[in-house]
């Protein structure tokens, strides 16, 4: 090893274990100073503004890391109930690759956003959870034409065009090195074999995933019925580009599942309806998406697979069981599907992000659910589903319980071995204990995890080494909230031993986001 390369080994274990020191020591139960404070609004603005990290960076790393969130949770006298609702905000890290780096972050302008700033008021867009002060009666009724508009999810590429979108048909453009919006963007909904008359086609999922071996993607769209006793429909769309889209699949179904992610593999997209379903009436009754969402603990979730090249659909049955986030799928050679997902015993989990959770001591403590790993064989000739319950290594003993979880991208739809997710209440002691882990799905006596004291991280990129020959060479990515410091910072961690390399502080504090990627620049 050269002595450079020595000296930031040593560096970066020194780091390491100036935070595992901390870590040992006695914490008073709850402590969690800074917190709150990435849940609450910040809506400055930056543009290319230069960050400085503690060591040089990789001269391989050359991209933009963007995350999506809320920026800000209030206008005039209103204010949210849900982080889920806020205004969304961009942020993103800049690496021309020659050593230098660069933070941005921008509010998405919206016409939600601008339209509230315009009349100094939360304009009565359909929201998850509602406002306080509540809305008058004129207001919820005009939720019913203003719909969802702020796309604070996650981001994608579609043919060299960035958007920002959530679990609707819509996108809000933004350009790439500026984070300004450049206008809202649909993709082209193709023809239906099915009537439209009383169809509302507006639900899809935050996670579009690419097609084996082109440049295309999946996406799934809902199309939800209006008129009581008629059916909805399930269709899965290949996106070349924003304008060019192509039906692979459509069916009517009973009820409207909510589906916020899935899984595509070379041949086959496979589909979790988890017995959490849209009642357009319930929608109507509560002028809140939460209070149009049913669960059924009792029922059973059906697993649809749509096969790529025919369109022919493969309906399953398995547990009763909820998946926010597919992790990754792949094909044996015998022709079955292997996937895996963070599985929930049911979809309450989202009050976390209720801010009578989140900014309640006591409350946060009550932790409602924890993720179960599990790996699902599915065999659509023998109609069967096997499942397996991940055990977790000495190392990382809550590395089953990750959600947010991302892969080398260079792997899906391929078998693989690495999981890297985001973990809550790591060691029994509340919502505020956060932890990365990297799970070895291969061999758990190779998980690995990473916690620090008041660090409160976000879902972490692999960010993959161009050159690299393993499936963790790279770099993991995360921002942080330094609690201590009341400061955000961006994280960089070998994948490898999930220790520290470098860090860089920002100008301003970066709230909590929920998703994003890492973009190749020419």
């Amino acid at each position: 090893m050269k002595l450079g390369g020595r000296l930031v080994f040593f560096l970066s274990l020194v780091l390491t274990l100036r935070d595992v020191i901390a870590l040992e020591e006695v914490l008073p139960e709850d402590d969690a100073p800074g917190l709150e404070d990435i849940f609450k609004t910040n809506n400055v603005s930056y543009e290319n503004y230069p960050i400085h990290f503690d060591y040089p960076l990789p001269k391989w790393l050359r991209g933009v890391l963007v995350r999506n969130g809320a920026g800000q949770l209030e206008m005039g006298r209103r204010k949210y109930l849900n982080y889920f609702d806020g205004y969304a905000k961009l942020h993103s890290w800049t690496f021309p690759g020659n050593g230098s780096a660069f933070f941005s972050a921008k509010m998405i302008m919206s016409k939600s956003y601008l339209s509230s700033i315009k009349k100094k008021d939360i304009e009565p867009y359909l929201t998850f959870r509602g406002v306080n002060p509540t809305f008058d009666e004129a207001d919820k009724l005009a939720w019913m034409f203003l719909n969802m508009d702020d796309m604070n999810v996650n981001v994608f590429r579609y043919a060299n065009r960035t958007v920002a979108i959530s679990d609707l048909w819509f996108a809000y453009e933004f350009d790439l090195q500026t984070l300004n919006t450049l206008g809202s963007r649909s993709p082209l909904i193709p023809p239906s074999n099915f009537s439209n008359i009383g169809k509302k086609s507006e639900m899809s999922s935050a996670h579009p995933v690419p097609e084996y071996g082109t440049s295309s993607r999946f996406e799934i769209l809902k199309t939800l019925s209006l008129i009581p006793g008629t059916k909805n429909r399930m269709s899965v769309v290949r996106i070349t580009s924003l304008d060019t889209t192509e039906m692979v699949a459509e069916w009517e179904t009973e009820k409207s599942h909510y589906m916020h992610s899935f899984s595509v593999t070379p041949n086959y997209v496979i589909l979790f309806a988890a017995p959490y379903t849209i009642s357009i009436m319930k929608m109507m009754e509560t002028c809140s998406v939460e209070g149009g969402m049913v669960w059924d603990g009792n029922a059973n979730t059906t697993i649809y697979i749509v096969e790529i090249k025919t369109g022919t659909l493969h309906t399953l049955q398995t547990e009763n069981v909820f998946v926010t986030h597919h992790i990754n799928a792949f094909e044996l050679p015998d022709g079955r599907i292997v996937l895996d997902l963070p599985t929930q015993k049911n979809p309450f989990a989202f009050n976390y992000f209720d801010f009578s959770y989140i900014f309640n001591k006591t409350a946060r403590m009550n932790i409602i659910s924890m993720p179960i790993l599990k790996r699902y064989t599915i065999d659509i000739h023998k109609k069967s589903v096997l499942k397996k319950t991940f055990k977790n290594g000495p190392k990382a003993p809550c590395a089953g319980a990750l959600e947010l979880p991302v892969i080398n991208e260079n792997y899906r739809h391929l078998n693989y071995c690495y999981i890297y997710g985001h973990v809550i209440n790591y060691n029994g002691k509340g919502f505020s204990r956060m932890a990365l882990v990297k799970k070895d799905v291969c061999d758990e006596a190779r998980d690995l995890m990473y916690a620090a004291p008041h660090q409160y991280f976000t879902e972490p990129w692999f960010v993959p080494n161009p050159l690299g020959k393993e499936e963790d060479d790279g770099v993991l990515m995360t921002s942080v909230y330094d609690g201590d410091k009341r400061a955000s910072y961006l994280l960089i961690l070998d994948p490898k031993t999930m220790t520290v390399i470098n860090r860089s502080y920002m100008p301003t504090q970066v709230p909590f986001n929920f998703h994003g990627r890492f973009f190749d620049i020419a």
